[in-house]
């Protein structure tokens, strides 16, 4: 099993001045993609009573899911530009952060947290989750986006002290440069193992980059920029599955992780289950 823990969100996404709304959030897109690729997945989340039914299709598409009370729900606004690395973020309301109390749904032995925005996971969390799992994986957007008078602006993060609990750390090229004040992105990839993170998962625009002391590359084919939320969400989980459910090597896992992001960024929302049936048909799976 693979427990996910974040907010979920009602994301209000602006794409080429066209605005939709859409409820999502991380443990959204990694949750599913881990139940439709074959994994038990479960969603420890907060958010507002009446908005639990606009996130029953999780438990449709085979999550289990813990809704933990809120009196808000998370909700952002993204817009996005000409490129997928491109966006602007805007935090209209946050659910409550968690605390320890919370940890005590987490379920398996593998655990990525994923929060949208910086204190909804408080740092004093990480170790104590760390004693819970064997695997712990986290996404630097909740740790290195804080909201600014509404606006979600990228800030460093104490990296030396936390990131060494983490096997599994997850960033995109925004956010990696911001913790290692490079843009070059395997340099940074290096500088975020140099503090303990077994591996390091980077997205962009043209594919993924995984760091495990080596690197290791594929690419992201036939996207669209509809389909770029959850890119990061949906790689990281299918890497998290290929890796330690379906025993592939870290090399086999990358490729795997930007073959299932790709047909996933096709289209808005998560992975679908049509498409982990062409995926199959096509024998990537």
């Amino acid at each position: 099993m693979i427990t996910f823990i974040g907010h979920v969100s009602k994301d209000i996404n602006v794409i080429h001045g066209k605005e939709e709304t859409a409820y999502g959030g991380g443990v959204v897109a990694g949750s599913i993609t881990a139940a439709l690729l074959g994994v038990k997945a479960k969603v420890v989340t907060k958010c507002a009573r009446e908005d639990i039914v606009h996130f029953e299709f999780l438990r449709e598409n085979g999550v289990e899911v813990v809704f933990l009370e809120s009196n808000r729900t998370t909700s952002i606004e993204n817009r996005y530009g000409t490129s997928p690395d491109e966006r602007e973020s805007f935090l209209i309301s946050a659910a409550d952060p968690f605390t320890e109390e919370d940890l005590l749904h987490v379920e398996g032995k593998v655990c990525h947290v994923n929060p949208l925005w910086y204190g909804e996971f408080p740092e004093e969390l990480i170790t104590k989750l760390r004693e819970k799992v064997d695997f712990l994986s986290g996404d630097a957007q909740g740790f290195v986006r804080a909201p600014e008078n509404g606006k979600l602006v990228y800030r460093d993060w104490r990296k030396k002290e936390h990131l060494r609990f983490f096997d599994l750390f997850k960033v995109d090229i925004k956010e990696a440069a911001v913790l290692t004040g490079t843009k070059d992105l395997k340099d940074a990839c290096r500088i975020i193992g140099s503090f303990g993170t077994r591996i390091v998962l980077a997205t962009h625009s043209a594919g993924v980059l995984v760091f495990d002391g080596e690197f290791h590359e594929a690419p992201f084919e036939g996207w669209t920029l509809e389909g770029r939320t959850g890119r990061g969400d949906t790689c990281t989980a299918a890497f998290l599955v290929a890796f330690l459910f379906k025993g592939m090597s870290v090399d086999e896992a990358t490729r795997f992780a930007a073959r299932v992001t790709s047909v996933k960024m096709r289209h808005p929302g998560p992975l679908r289950r049509d498409d982990v049936e062409t995926l199959s048909g096509n024998q990537h799976l």
